[in-house]
């Protein structure tokens, strides 16, 4: 799971860094619609590169053809390394950061559901779904994943007609464009790279060029008074009105600027533009994937279709023991991979010096994970060298040789 983490890092940060950087070029010649769906790109290339990565394993059926070297280093840090820390801070401090966004996603829902339940009910002829106005808000928001809802303020009422035509449009059009549904996920990815700041700004990028989107479809048709009608409403509703996690607002005071300069240009139409950026970079993803699977396993395609490599892997503790008596060794190991990528049936073939290694090397192996597989393997091997001192930088941490 690690080593597929950092792999996706790399890839989502290339493509959010191209849509954020050139993001003021993308607007001026695609337009405020096309700039919003170059967006779907970061969770295509997650599709793509997960399925790429591990649908082949699912017929995999030949064994380890190989003995697999790692590489463990000692420090002056073992004893400390040996304990919780070397196996799980890591891991927790992701977790407890999953953690952390997943309660504050509760309690907005819970205070979602509590606005929802309190809202009086509005007649709004022609609308697709229902729309209700409850105290407690300060901007117009379409709200709801299954059932989806439009909230207004109390002071909804007090707006001219064409004001509140143009503001339920506007919350309409979110909703026929699936925005409920893609702001859960993109909040979803976002949370999964939550120690990414691109991860971040990409997030509030993707939910200001959402805005955009829908202002350019709105105003589309409109003359100039209405223009001038629906930026007051925006000015109106852009006071109190911060960036939800998943809902979206009408009023967003940050790109209030943005939405009205928008307002005053034409946005291109052209899907042959939008279809040639997104085969282009999803082209680009299928590359810097390869790259950076090859990069990790060290082999060559050829070699890869016959090797199941691990995708979660332990690092063993050092012995206290050794590190006192300033000692290398190593560990070979022979064990089998279930189907599911566990290991099995461990075993050591081979120790140096014997029985020293031996026992962390197979506390640590019972815990690697491998890739799923049809038939997973047998007699699987693995030599775990133990070092006292980092090798000079010439030496590879990870290498793979024949029997």
């Amino acid at each position: 799971m690690s080593t597929w983490l950092m792999e996706q890092t790399v890839i989502t940060s290339f493509f959010a860094l191209i849509l954020l950087s050139c993001h003021t070029r993308f607007l001026k010649h695609l337009g405020a619609h096309y700039t919003y769906m170059l967006w779907a790109m970061i969770p295509m290339v997650l599709l793509g590169s997960t399925l790429q990565n591990y649908l082949p394993a699912l017929w995999t059926t030949t064994s380890l053809a190989s003995i697999q070297h790692y590489r463990i280093i000692a420090s002056e840090t073992v004893e400390l390394s040996s304990g919780l820390l070397a196996n799980l801070y890591l891991k927790y401090l992701y977790l407890l950061g999953i953690a952390y966004f997943a309660v504050q996603l509760i309690i907005q829902q819970i205070q979602v559901r509590t606005l929802s339940k309190q809202a009086h009910k509005l007649a709004i002829p022609l609308s697709p779904i229902g729309v209700a106005e409850v105290s407690g808000i300060h901007s117009p928001m379409l709200v709801g994943f299954i059932r989806p809802q439009i909230l207004v303020p109390l002071d909804f009422k007090t707006l001219t007609s064409k004001q509140q035509h143009a503001i339920l449009a506007h919350e309409i059009y979110h909703y026929r464009r699936g925005d409920h549904i893609a702001n859960p996920i993109a909040f979803a990815i976002t949370v999964l790279f939550w120690f990414n700041p691109l991860s971040w700004l990409a997030y509030q990028r993707f939910r200001h060029d959402q805005e955009l989107a829908c202002d350019a479809y709105i105003t589309d048709a409109m003359d100039e008074p209405q223009k001038i009608a629906y930026s007051h409403a925006l000015l109106a509703y852009s006071q109190h009105a911060p960036i939800s996690m998943l809902h979206t607002h009408y009023g967003d005071k940050n790109i209030l600027k943005e939405r009205i300069l928008q307002m005053k240009k034409v946005h291109g139409k052209n899907p042959l533009a939008i279809l040639g950026l997104t085969l282009a970079m999803g082209l680009t993803s299928v590359a810097i994937n390869q790259q950076a699977v090859a990069g990790n396993s060290g082999e060559t395609a050829k070699t890869k279709q016959n090797v199941i490599y691990p995708v979660t892997r332990i690092e063993p503790h050092y012995p206290a023991k050794a590190v006192e008596q300033n000692l290398n060794g190593y560990v070979q190991l022979q064990f089998d991979i279930s189907p599911k990528g566990k290991v099995e049936n461990v075993s050591v073939i081979n120790s140096s010096p014997r029985g020293v290694f031996d026992q962390s090397a197979i506390d640590a192996l019972q815990q690697w994970v491998y890739q799923s597989s049809a038939n997973g393997a047998q007699g699987s091997q693995v030599q775990l060298d133990f070092v006292m001192h980092e090798p000079e930088a010439n030496v590879e941490r990870i290498k793979v040789s024949n029997h």
